[in-house]
């Protein structure tokens, strides 16, 4: 539990995402919804035309992304929400999960997937969308398998649009033994 109060390089906990956390009013359920109306708010989507995605593509911090009030997708949302939700003293893990009909795809390239994020409130885990802005009752995500769950995206080794390919196309060919036949 106290693992996912850390500071990480992807979410740090920094005096300036401290103070953001502090001006978000509320506690518990009611600071997460305050923390969702903020995001929507502040961070949009998608970033400028300007911009080349992957060029960025999970290569910032949630201070960069806060600073720059810009998401390239979901990662990025989810970045900002767990590192200012931390900031609050609520445990908050960074989910990544594939769609499932990636396994079924000839050409895994085409990387589909979403990120979650899961808070530990009134001693239970809660699933949050913070792209969509949602809070679910549970932790099951219909529609995709989890990869893997931690700190951030860096802390499951996925730094870029090349690294995430890599690290999906393995899963992809270990899930596909077990689970396809």
């Amino acid at each position: 539990m106290k693992h996912f109060l850390e500071s990480s390089e992807q979410c740090p906990l920094s005096k300036s995402i401290i103070d953001l956390a502090n001006a978000i009013d509320g506690e518990s359920f009611y600071f997460i919804l305050q923390l969702l109306k903020w995001i929507n708010k502040n961070i949009k989507y998608p970033q400028p035309a300007n911009i080349e995605k992957n060029d960025i593509f999970r290569k910032r911090t949630a201070t960069q992304i806060i600073e720059d009030g810009y998401a390239t997708g979901c990662s990025d949302y989810a970045i900002v929400f767990i590192a200012i939700a931390r900031a609050k003293h609520i445990p908050t893990k960074y989910v990544e999960v594939i769609s499932k009909d990636y396994f079924e795809d000839t050409d895994l390239n085409r990387v589909r997937g979403h990120v979650f994020a899961e808070c530990f409130i009134d001693k239970e885990w809660f699933g949050i969308d913070p792209m969509a802005g949602v809070i679910k009752f549970n932790t099951k995500y219909p529609g995709y398998v989890v990869y893997a769950k931690g700190l951030d995206s860096w802390d499951l080794g996925i730094f870029d649009i090349d690294s995430m390919r890599v690290k999906f196309k393995e899963f992809a060919n270990q899930y596909k033994s077990k689970h396809i036949s």
